[in-house]
This record gives structure tokens, C-alpha cells and sequence, in this order.
């Protein structure tokens, strides 16, 4: 019997000791790059259309995890606003073609990622209600945007932050991060595969958690916000090596969506 092909990888979530998925299922489908590329292209392409000004009204707030992006391209002499989504889209393409799977589009595979994406935000819902009393105000105070646009009713402008902070966050503070802090753990410092893993969730959570400012204020550092963001970041982290980059963009975009339209829409009718 031969042996099976080892693939080269990129994404960390196919790193040594990682435990493939059976192939053919949805759990497997929905972690390739190839349906991961298909299912975020279209909020990337909304994003970048509504940053120029090409949908809607362009987008006034700067998101801070996509600023981060551009200046890490500035070190190395490539400029440009959208090279965070170009990067993002190359390094899904190279997977996919490395790992030498089939081309081939499923789209229930997608349609099933949408509503695996909304019903995992459920914990995040939860994790508001025990951290606040008042579960509507903080969900709305606990918008991953980490943007700095102030307050404001333009329901595209706040589609356009749910999409950005979804794919950029989770593309600096899960794909960035927890792949530099495993590289560190695991090949440089020579800790197992699962300390690796353990230690880049609990890092890039507390980075999460600290790029938020509503979690570091001018009277000192928000306690239940800083818990709260902190267990949103692992628990992002926890889905993005067990789902893969798909489904944690999806539910972080989900979730706010929840909280920056869906719920001041229904509040706005009350």
C-alpha cells in the first residue's frame, strides 16, 4: 500500500499534527482553500468597493487591523490600500494549488457555511448576556470593528465595517498571529504541536482584546470588556484551527452584523 501524499501547506490549520478531515464531507469541503476563497470573495469585493466610494458612500471609519496590514506590505516597499485583500486572496489561491485538490464548486457547501457562521455567534450572544445586564447595550458596545469612526446611523457604512473588521481581524489577529506565534513555539523554540496552538490562541486573544478601545480608557483598563474581548478572541481562535479561516471570518461578520445593524435597526423601530 503507498504511502499518502504529503502536501505542501500554508495555512496553519494543515500544519503537523494536525488532524485531517475525512475528505469529501462538508466539514472537510468547507475547510479547503478553495471554498474558504469563494465564501469570504464576495464580502472582500464589498469591502474594497464600498472603501473607494464605488458603493454607497465610501467608507468614513478606519479600521485599525487593516491600517496594521498595510503598514506591515509598507516594510517591505509594496504600498497600496488593498494589498491586505490581495494578499489574503494569493495566499488561498497558492494553498489551493499546492494541495492539489479538485476545482470543483460546491455550493451547498457554501450556503451550509452561512448558516453554520450564524449559528455559532449564538456563544458570543451568550458570553454579552453574562458579561452585561443590559444584553442590547453591550452588544452594541462590543462591535469588533476596532474602528475609529464615531457613531452614526449610515447602514452602509456599518455593513461595510461588519465586512472589513470581519476579514481583516481575523486575518491579522487569527491567520498572522497564531501562525507566527506557532512557527515560534513549535519549529523555533521546539514545544509540541498543542502548546503551540495553546499559547498563539491565549497571545493573539490578549492582542485582540487590547486593540479594542474600549477595553484600555483614560481611567484605566475595562475589566468586563477586556474579559470579554479576550474570550471572543480564543474562542475565534479555537474555530479557526478547529473550522478553519472561513467559518471564523463568517461568524465574526455575523456577529456584527447583528450588532451594528440588525439590532439598532429593530431599536430604531421601537
Amino acid at each position: 500500500m503507498s504511502k499518502p501524499r504529503q502536501q505542501p501547506v500554508v495555512l496553519p490549520t494543515q500544519t503537523k499534527g494536525h488532524r485531517p478531515l475525512a475528505q469529501g464531507g462538508y466539514f472537510w469541503e468547507s475547510s479547503q482553500p478553495l471554498h474558504i476563497l469563494l465564501f469570504l470573495l464576495p464580502p472582500i469585493i464589498v469591502y474594497e468597493l464600498g472603501s473607494t466610494g464605488l458603493i454607497g458612500h465610501g467608507v468614513a471609519a478606519k479600521l485599525e487591523a487593516q491600517e496594521m496590514l498595510v503598514r506591515f506590505f509598507d516594510l517591505f516597499g509594496v504600498l497600496g490600500l488593498h494589498m491586505p485583500a490581495i494578499a489574503l486572496i494569493a495566499t488561498l489561491l497558492i494553498q489551493q494549488v499546492l494541495s492539489r485538490n479538485s476545482w470543483r464548486l460546491h455550493p451547498r457547501v457554501l450556503l451550509a457555511m452561512i448558516a453554520e457562521s450564524t449559528f455559532l455567534i449564538g456563544p458570543l450572544i451568550v458570553l454579552g448576556v453574562i458579561l452585561e445586564p443590559i444584553a442590547a447595550m453591550m452588544l452594541q458596545e462590543s462591535a469588533g470593528t476596532g474602528s475609529t469612526a464615531a457613531p452614526g446611523n449610515d447602514t452602509f457604512q456599518d455593513i461595510y465595517l461588519a465586512f472589513g473588521a470581519g476579514i481583516y481581524e481575523e486575518m491579522l489577529f487569527r491567520l498572522v498571529f497564531i501562525t507566527i506565534l506557532h512557527f515560534i513555539v513549535t519549529d523555533v523554540l521546539g514545544f509540541k504541536h498543542k502548546t503551540g496552538m495553546i499559547v498563539a490562541v491565549v497571545l493573539s486573544s490578549i492582542a485582540f482584546a487590547l486593540h479594542h478601545d474600549l477595553v484600555l480608557t483614560s481611567s484605566g483598563v475595562d475589566w468586563r470588556r477586556a474579559i470579554f474581548f479576550t474570550l471572543a478572541g480564543a474562542y475565534f481562535g479555537v474555530l479557526f484551527l478547529a473550522r478553519g479561516l472561513g467559518i471564523a471570518v463568517g461568524v465574526h461578520l455575523m456577529y456584527d452584523l447583528l450588532v451594528l445593524v440588525i439590532m439598532p435597526g429593530i431599536q430604531s423601530q421601537d
